[in-house]
């Protein structure tokens, strides 16, 4: 008897073959006639590699697959052996050489053409991805070749400051959150400078018209400015001071539009910050209004900062009453939540074993005045806090409201969950680890197209299965064993373990199809079916 373990490698395998990955691979990077497997095949198995349910490090690559149906996921006369770490890194270099983004292009069209993804609203985010180990920069005399990104520190998303990263930016269809174009750039780079770069570039390779919907750290003049009249829509950093203004101000003078979603109010203004003509939309979430635990934990924050703040201030002398009172009005009028109370101004008051400090204007012989206040709450700062927490402002310079009404601007914005869905996936410990190593920097940026295209196949996945229920109008059942036509694709991959080809009595017989598994498969037709009816 002899046992070989397919599981859910072949609805990945399937996909993967109906994509057309493996031909795609292979006609950029020509086979080598020692290797015993090709390109196509090696990014196969990553990818199977990478949703494999492990977390097997790449260092483990065939290991992984000594278990697995090798031959029948990646074609006749492939073993194990042969997919060591040494073919991973000629593989990963041959990718590099390609080109990381032409090549992921490359693959995005033709999973558009194939899968008939609509592509007229892309939603664009970045993340940092971190790194184990150290890396030469390109000024290194180790580095053996240029290399087109830095790893470095920036800022961390994981709250990892003590790792090396890169920082990945993706452009997802609003149709199943597939990837639609990757860029790689280094860990220092700022992610609101590669949105313009990204737009542009996207626009110029695919023809077609559409909107981008990013998060704040795309709104900026600079930004705005940049990409002209590609369509956009953006939340507003609530750092500008009209967008602070709007959000705590008052709605009287707005007229309120009609909003088709329960929980949310919508106000509209017009507004052509940065030179740019476009509408403010402000939204009101409702059900956030009464979370009062959340508001009083934010003003405890922020009191725990204004009192370090003020007891700073109260250390300083001062070399006149009046720079003492223009030092408290000053500290007054950056509060908006707060006041100061029982303030007076005095000569200090020498206490043991306690220095004050002394800035430049106060007088040399040490005699001055000093501040004592107390910091109180406004009366309805806690409101103003609940307020605040429940709006936001998305901005669009989609003018035609009749086109983009305001309802359908947020129904966009909140879509933008897929894109964030997707790094979550990435990152999640069951697929890729939270960080990564590989030998040389290229390989890095190799592996980040790797990792793009893991999201790309379990996208379409998902996509064509959720499809497939909905028009025959069946469901399957979820982790809770209730039906529901929109499973998650890791769902689908936990129910389909414990499946194995055995060798038996001089032939292959499939084991543990139940009706549901069956349902899969049909729905997900032959690309998929082929790994599980037949085995030759």
């Amino acid at each position: 008897m002899r046992i070989e373990n397919i599981d859910h490698l072949g609805l990945v395998a399937g996909i993967i073959d109906e994509l057309g990955l493996e031909d795609l691979t292979d006609k950029e990077i020509a086979p080598h006639s020692l290797e015993h497997v090709s390109t196509g095949q090696v990014v196969k198995a990553m990818i199977l590699n990478a949703m494999g349910f492990l977390s097997a490090p790449l260092y483990l690559f065939s290991e992984f697959f000594e278990s697995k149906a090798v031959s029948h996921l990646l074609g006749a006369g492939v073993e194990a052996k042969h997919l060591n770490d040494d073919r991973l890194g000629r593989g990963l270099d041959a990718l590099y050489a390609v080109g990381i983004t032409p090549f992921f292009l490359k693959v995005a069209l033709q999973a558009v053409e194939r899968f008939g993804i609509d592509i007229q609203q892309r939603h664009l985010d970045s993340t940092s991805i971190s790194v184990s180990g150290e890396y030469p920069s390109e000024a290194s005399s180790e580095a053996s070749e240029p290399i087109s990104i830095t790893l470095t520190r920036g800022y961390s998303r994981d709250h990892r400051p003590d790792l090396k990263q890169f920082l990945m930016t993706l452009a997802c269809s609003a149709d199943g959150g597939v990837p639609l174009w990757l860029q790689v750039a280094s860990g220092n780079a700022s992610d609101s400078q590669q949105f313009a770069t990204v737009m542009t570039s996207f626009q110029q390779n695919w023809t077609s018209e559409g909107v981008f919907v990013m998060d704040a750290a795309f709104y900026s003049a600079p930004n705005l400015k940049a990409v002209g009249n590609l369509g956009w829509i953006s939340r507003v950093p609530q750092t500008l001071s009209a967008a602070k203004a709007l959000i705590q101000g008052e709605t009287a003078h707005l007229n309120e539009l009609e909003c088709e979603q329960a929980d949310y109010r919508l106000w509209e203004m017009p507004q052509d910050y940065g030179g740019v003509a476009q509408r403010w939309i402000l939204v009101e979430c409702q059900s956030r209004q009464g979370d009062g635990q959340r508001a009083e934990a934010t003003l405890a924050k922020q009191e725990k900062i204004l009192h370090r703040q003020l007891k700073a201030l109260s250390q300083q002398t001062f070399a006149s009453k009046a720079e003492a009172i223009e030092a408290v009005m000053a500290f007054q009028d950056t509060l908006t939540l707060h006041h100061l109370a029982q303030v007076r101004v005095a000569p200090p008051v020498p206490k043991r074993g306690r220095k004050r400090t002394s800035p430049t204007h106060a007088s040399s012989s040490g005699a001055g005045y000093c501040i004592e206040a107390q910091l109180e709450r406004s009366e309805n700062a806690l409101e103003q806090v609940k307020r605040q927490q429940s709006r936001f402002i998305l901005a669009t310079n989609q003018l035609d409201t009749a086109l983009w009404p305001a309802d359908k601007v947020l129904s966009e914005y909140k879509n933008q969950q897929k894109v964030e869905r997707g790094f979550r996936f990435l990152k999640d410990p069951l697929f890729f680890a939270s960080s990564v190593f590989v030998k040389k920097p290229q390989r890095v940026e190799a592996l980040a197209l790797v990792m793009a295209l893991t999201l790309l196949v379990y996208t379409l996945a998902e996509r064509k299965l959720r499809q497939a229920l909905a028009v025959q109008q069946q469901t399957v059942l979820n982790q809770r064993k209730r039906p529901t036509a929109k499973p998650t694709f890791r769902w689908i991959m936990q129910a389909f373990q414990g499946i194995h080809w055995v060798w038996i009595q001089g032939q292959w017989q499939i084991s543990n199809l139940n009706d549901q598994r069956r349902l899969i498969i049909q729905l997900l037709g032959p690309p998929i079916e082929r790994y599980y009816y037949a085995l030759s």
